[in-house]
Order: C-alpha cells, then structure tokens, then sequence
C-alpha cells in the first residue's frame, strides 16, 4: 500500500541511528556513560514509538509490526545500553532456522518450557560453535 511506504522507512530510519549511535563520551565516568545510555535508549524508544503508535490495533497493513513493536519495545535496543552487544542479531538467527523447522516439523517437545529448553541450548551450542570457528580461523590467519 502507498500510504504505508513513508512509516516502515521511519521504521528503518530510527534502526539505522541506532545501529550508528557511537556511544557516550568514553572519557566521562562510567556512572554518566551508563545514565546517558539509557537517556539514550529511551529517547530511541520514544522515536519508534511515535512512528508505530497510530498503526497498533487497526486494519492497516503495518500493524502486526508495530503491534510486535508494542510488545517488545524494552527489549529492542538494548544494544544502547550493553556495550558489546550488536545491534544486529544476524549472526545467530540463521543458525537457529534449522532447528526451529525441525521443531514445527516433529511437532517440538511436549510443553512450552520443553521447547524454550531446546532453543536455548541450541543457541548456546550455536554460539560457542561460532565463537569457536572465529578463533580457529583467527590462529589459521596467523
């Protein structure tokens, strides 16, 4: 839909800030780095917010995302607040699709924490798997 179009390129728009946002000032003290990135944060929330918030809980074709926005909102940008963590998942997502088609293919395990189980120790495997491969391939480099 045209009317659309214009929303989810906010949408992306306060992504991308957020994936270039540098961080506070590395030389102020750790407490006013800290409060500057929730500062931060919530001033990233708030602008996703104002794009999302008209499209949650009507027919328009943007608001399963920002009804999932909604949800999840406190979650979204905690790479401004944790320093090492990516703003960008990628890495790990495409390393769960297999096991999450296993999972709907076999029909997963018997209760909800079963299957929560099953993921999250997959993505641990994964990510050790991961962070395995890097070292090797950085002392192959060597």
């Amino acid at each position: 839909m045209p009317g659309c179009e214009p929303r989810a390129k906010d949408v992306k728009a306060v992504y991308e800030r957020v994936v270039a946002y540098a961080g506070p000032d590395p030389s102020r003290p750790s407490a006013k780095q800290e409060a500057q990135r929730r500062k931060q944060q919530y001033a990233f929330e708030q602008e996703l917010w104002q794009v999302c918030a008209p499209y949650t809980h009507t027919s328009s074709p943007l608001h399963t995302l920002c009804e999932r926005i909604e949800r999840f909102l406190p979650e979204l940008f905690v790479c401004v607040t944790v320093p090492g963590v990516p703003a960008k998942n990628h890495l790990v997502e495409p390393s769960r699709r297999p096991l999450v088609i296993a999972r709907k293919i076999s029909g997963g395990s018997r209760s909800p924490q079963g299957s929560d189980t099953r993921m999250d120790l997959f993505g641990t495997w994964a990510a050790c798997a991961f962070h395995f491969e890097t070292k090797a391939m950085i002392r192959c480099a060597k």
